[in-house]
């Protein structure tokens, strides 16, 4: 099983029909436990074998949590979603519900892959960098960890890629462009908090984008701010971001109301300080382009995928962002993917202390719905140049093979 939470999502997919949602302070359910038992963990080994062979597993002090579960954290969206998606495989007894709950996960990664190239080619980006760059982010680490396994991660490329469509159908004023892009920002969050940085990501790059309209519209200040105010991207990202806001308010209070207990301490938490939100300043650019855990314990291949994808990232965002014609919608892309990955960190860090009560050091894989963003500026910087546009598809190939030679197990 991935160490990354696998056991309690795959507790949260197996009790779907019978409960739709997992409450505070409760217990793992008999499925989950007896597949960890079974199955052990990835990178922490195999469990004792009589874990496996004793029917009994209640109350077992070698379980995480001492048996509880940490997954009420999310709303049943995403287990609903990917338990529609394997129930067909289960009946017709191709593969049991672990392994086709993770192959939902190539669905996730699929449409994902799919929206990235739509909004690339909306960009006016050459058929052979927006395939370029599809490909590698299908082939990248981040793939390899939210997609391979039952994680609620495997809807943050697709949140990602989906934020940044729409909001490229804003800016081109396509009809029920603004109704994709609001209702999208409010779901996507519900899937995984954490997605809501590609919300902000595509909101902020719609305000930027309003501002420069309304800087070149009008020559007085006044006329300027009011221009912004009432441009229509500008009401769009302010409604997208309320509404975002309000839906997982909302979720909280359901959250409160229906938990049966307390929740376990996972001994993870540790005193929010300056430093510490200093920390997460700096966590998504380039460390989201890792995956879920440190690749030098996995191989050379998950080291060269993750040097890959960390100068394309870093190139791509800082290239674009210094080499953009000013006052651009490409520069604007840019713009906002850097300074909401600057500062989704510590807003997250302080928004999961006012919630939960306690804060702990965050992954770079929380931003993982930035990295569409972020690879949208690669292309745009790679179709800059004709000759530069043909090296796309070989370091997408280059990633690609290297993550499929990370050793399973």
């Amino acid at each position: 099983m991935s160490p990354v939470d696998e056991y309690v999502y795959i507790d949260y997919l197996a009790k779907v029909p019978d409960q739709l949602v997992v409450h505070r302070g409760e217990d793992v359910g008999a499925y989950a436990r007896s597949y960890l038992a079974c199955n052990g963990v990835r990178v922490l080994g195999s469990f004792p074998p009589d874990m496996c062979t004793t029917p009994a597993l209640n109350d077992d002090p070698r379980l995480p949590n001492s048996g509880m579960t940490s997954a009420d954290l999310y709303t049943p969206l995403y287990f609903v979603a990917t338990r529609a998606m394997a129930q067909p495989l289960v009946s017709l007894g191709v593969v049991d519900l672990t392994d086709a709950g993770r192959i939902s996960g190539w669905v996730w990664l699929a449409a994902a892959a799919i929206l990235l190239y739509l909004s690339l080619r909306r960009w006016k980006v050459p058929i052979v960098v927006a395939s370029g760059v599809s490909l590698l982010m299908v082939g990248s680490l981040p793939a390899y960890w939210s997609n391979t396994y039952v994680s609620t991660d495997a809807t943050g490329l697709f949140s990602g890629a989906l934020m940044l469509f729409a909001a490229t159908l804003v800016v081109e004023r396509k009809k029920f462009s603004i109704f994709l892009f609001t209702a999208s920002a409010i779901l996507l969050p519900l899937f995984k908090l954490q997605n809501i940085m590609a919300v902000g990501a595509a909101a902020l790059f719609l305000l930027i984008a309003a501002g420069v309209n309304a800087f070149r519209t009008s020559s007085s200040m006044r006329s300027r701010v009011k221009g912004f105010l009432i441009d229509a991207w500008t009401r769009t990202a302010a409604v997208a971001l309320i509404g975002a806001v309000v839906a997982q308010v909302l979720w909280m209070i359901i959250r409160d109301l229906i938990a049966v207990g307390p929740a376990p301490d996972q001994g993870i938490s540790t005193p929010i300080s300056i430093k510490s939100l200093v920390g997460e300043f700096f966590k998504y650019i380039p460390g989201v382009g890792t995956g879920a855990l440190d690749p030098n314990g996995f191989g050379f291949g998950a080291w060269l995928a993750a040097v890959i994808m960390t100068w394309a990232i870093v190139g791509g965002v800082f290239g674009l962002l210094l080499g953009a014609r000013k006052g651009s919608h490409a520069e604007a892309l840019a713009l906002a993917s850097v300074a909401v990955a600057l500062v989704a960190g510590p807003i997250l860090a302080i928004a999961l202390v006012i919630t939960n009560g306690f804060y702990f050091t965050m992954p770079a894989r929380y931003g993982i719905s930035l990295l569409p963003f972020f690879l949208a500026c690669l292309a745009l910087l790679f179709a800059r140049k004709a000759w530069l546009g043909y090296l796309m598809p070989v370091i997408a190939i280059v990633s690609y093979i290297a993550v499929l030679r990370i050793p399973a197990g």
